[in-house]
């Protein structure tokens, strides 16, 4: 499995590799989403207004869970959701599990990607070729040293 993605300048004029996802709503219908891969995260966050758009209910944050970037400690609350990610060759990719989320609209814009989900793929980052790839299991992609 071959997830690609490319390295897209966002809004605020700064490049960043992200694949395209997605979030599954309460009522089934699908919130495309850029997710953003981030391998100093130790979990993967949904932003505040994917989940309100999305109208999953909010769960209490585990005890002791505190997000915290480079702005500071963010409000945050749990979310039992389906994350879906597509592979190049179509294929859909489900990860369903109980992801942290913002709360405040301030935090950030796009869903993150943390080590919780990417410890389950080799993950290929290459601004020079514009390419992100998170492998699984089956892939038969190499990366060469020159």
């Amino acid at each position: 499995m071959r997830i690609a993605g490319r390295w897209p300048v966002g809004d605020d004029g700064v490049t960043r590799p992200v694949p395209v996802g997605g979030v599954r709503a309460a009522e089934g219908r699908w919130i495309s989403e850029p997710v953003l891969i981030d391998s100093g995260a130790e979990r993967t966050v949904v932003p505040a207004k994917p989940l309100t758009m999305s109208g999953l209910p909010s769960l209490a944050a585990p005890t002791g869970l505190v997000l915290e970037g480079i702005g500071g400690e963010c409000g945050s609350t749990a979310v039992r959701a389906v994350l879906r990610l597509i592979c190049d060759d179509g294929r859909l990719v489900h990860l369903k599990d109980e992801f942290a989320a913002f709360t405040g609209a301030s935090a950030t814009d796009r869903s993150i990607l943390g080590r919780d989900v990417l410890d389950l793929f080799d993950v290929i980052q290459s601004r020079r070729r514009d390419e992100v790839l998170l492998l699984g299991e089956d892939h038969s992609d190499r990366v060469v040293t020159i």
